[in-house]
């Protein structure tokens, strides 16, 4: 980060330097102002902004807001409680991830704390400064100015940087550029505010504190310091957002060919019916294609009563703005199948060309792998592969003819060591986690993702298995679990996977036992005698032969296929 600027604190993918980018998008009234855009060197710039009739209402709520439940397009939707409606609040001050507005909730501790600091320092409120201008369009110094600013360099601390005369410079333009967009607002009445905001209970607001929170998202303010969303809008079933400990996300060219749209749906396809969830942009080509795939999966099992993995479709504006139209029966189907259609922004805010840049970070940070199935050398695909990489998820690319500019994107991820080569479909479910079921479409929501229980999934058997074929499943064992944690592992490390190589590994991870235990000891935990090679040696050999019998029964079992000495984990019946 820069000793004195913000290039480390804003999302990154919006500009060099770009700090707060603040704009109109739901303006309070049609050809309202809109809010203030403040760079990396102190400066403001208003837009214009309108919102639909339909969306027309009051705005925020006083700190005293009726503490009821979260909203969702039910009798009770318009309700909001005090925090979530604080954080939609400070959004629409906002309208994008604002890191100077992250900070300030660090410091402030509480969303609805921040709003009415804020409130205060303009003057809205008994107890604030009066607004007025010192030149910068900053607010005239006051107790309420200085405490605001007081709890903004809290916040950076908290966040590991110190601030600067330019830091709070910035923040002084971005404080007033939220001043001005508060003024748009016309009551602080909390029941009207909630039904603005959730478009007459039309939409569903969840914030951090809510159990369907994905807590992926927060690994965005770990890496350089980027502002997570303040909350989501959402239609459709919120549980899609926690159904799934590790999503896997698909992405790709608008303008993607046959190939790139087949290899997209098919892997979905594969991924929903080991009840993974699928995350995607809802855009044509291969968004389109990996949200199709899942509902397919869904499509597949029928009357069967399994239960697949969701598709979740992350959008760059409003969701009243969902496009492209083209796409409105994909949208319709994925929130009537269980799925859900998300956006960090308010409703009314207009898609723009940056806002799909900053969409791509919510994207890569929801999924635990990407895949990028067709790409440009020059596409936002690559965008959120970038942010795949600082966010340390698995980066999968499909290789294409090198001749064809639509595969370039892909070929140079390979070739540069970012992304693994998935070099055959039997290989989808190496690249996600172990097979599970999916949280029931409507179901309990109250756990963050998996089992309430504890449990670990219970895994279907493959075409090979007699169970399967009577539309039973087979629990693994302990020992078989690991042995398929194992295979995964060395999968995705790119090596070979032979009896050799799964034998060694897992004698590493059993510290030189002479018995398969299931420590499920995680990637990297050697035993105590892993540092021995002489004593590794011993405990390969002990344990080669239990290892090749339960390699023999996962293989009876359709858990894994053994061809030419390679073995990889298959895809689980439905």
């Amino acid at each position: 980060m820069n000793g004195d600027g913000m290039n480390g604190i804003g999302v990154g993918v919006i500009g060099a330097g770009m700090v707060g980018a603040i704009d109109g998008g739901l303006g309070g009234v049609n050809g309202g102002d809109g809010t203030a855009g403040v760079s990396g060197r102190a400066g403001t710039a208003a837009s214009a902004a309108t919102v639909d009739s339909g969306a027309a209402g009051a705005c925020a709520s006083d700190p005293a807001v009726a503490d009821s439940a979260v909203a969702g397009p039910d009798a009770d939707a318009g309700r909001l409680d005090e925090r979530t409606l604080a954080l939609a609040v400070l959004t629409f001050c906002l309208n994008t991830a604002d890191a100077m507005m992250t900070a300030l909730l660090k410091g402030a501790g509480d969303p609805v704390t921040a709003l009415r600091l804020i409130r205060e320092s303009s003057g809205t409120i008994p107890g604030g400064s009066s607004p007025g201008s010192d030149g910068t369009g900053s607010p005239r110094p006051g107790t309420a100015s200085k405490e605001i600013e007081r709890v903004f360099c809290t916040g950076l601390s908290r966040w590991g940087t110190k601030p600067t005369p330019r830091m709070m410079q910035s923040f002084r333009a971005s404080l007033a550029g939220w001043h001005h967009r508060l003024e748009v607002i016309p009551t602080w009445d909390a029941d009207e505010l909630a039904s603005w905001f959730t478009m007459d209970g039309g939409q569903w607001i969840i914030g951090p504190h809510h159990p369907c929170w994905p807590h992926m998202l927060d690994d965005l303010t770990t890496i350089r310091q980027v502002a997570a969303p303040l909350c989501l809008w959402g239609r459709g079933d919120m549980g899609a957002l926690v159904a799934c400990d590790a999503p896997i996300g698909i992405v790709g060219s608008r303008g993607a060919n046959d190939y790139g749209i087949s290899m997209a749906r098919t892997i979905a396809e594969c991924a929903a019916a080991d009840g993974h969830t699928v995350v995607s942009g809802g855009a044509m080509g291969i968004d389109a294609a990996a949200h199709w795939g899942a509902l397919a999966a869904q499509r597949g099992v029928g009357d069967s009563g399994a239960v697949t993995g969701r598709t979740v479709a992350v959008f760059a504006g409003g969701l009243n703005h969902m496009g492209p139209q083209r796409n409105a029966e994909l949208f319709a189907r994925i929130e009537a199948e269980g799925g859900a259609l998300v956006s960090e922004m308010c409703p009314g805010t207009i898609p723009e060309a940056r806002r799909f840049l900053a969409r791509n970070r919510i994207i890569a940070a929801l999924s635990s792998t990407l895949v990028v199935a067709q790409a440009r050398l020059r596409s936002g695909a690559l965008s959120t592969a970038a942010w795949a990489g600082d966010l340390n998820r698995l980066l999968v690319a499909l290789p294409g003819d090198i001749d064809r500019p639509g595969n370039a994107g892909c070929n140079r991820l390979i070739h540069d060591g970012k992304a693994i080569l998935l070099d055959s479909l039997d290989h989808v479910a190496d690249m996600c986690h172990a097979a599970h079921a999916a949280e029931p479409v409507g179901g309990d929501t109250s756990a963050e993702g998996g089992a309430a229980d504890g449990s670990q999934p219970e895994v279907t058997a493959g075409m090979a298995s007699d169970a399967a074929t009577a539309g039973g499943s087979v629990r693994l064992t302990a020992q078989q679990r690991d042995i398929v944690a194992v295979i995964r592992r060395l999968r995705r490390r790119g090596g070979p996977v032979t009896v050799q190589s799964v034998t060694e590994e897992t004698a590493a991870h059993c510290g030189g036992a002479d018995d398969l235990q299931g420590s499920g000891m995680p990637d990297g935990a050697a035993g105590s005698g892993a540092g021995d090679r002489a004593a590794l040696r011993r405990a390969t050999a002990r344990l080669l032969p239990q290892v090749l019998a339960q390699l023999g029964q996962l293989e009876m079992m359709g858990v894994v296929v053994m061809d030419g000495g390679d073995i990889s984990v298959v895809r689980a019946a439905a």
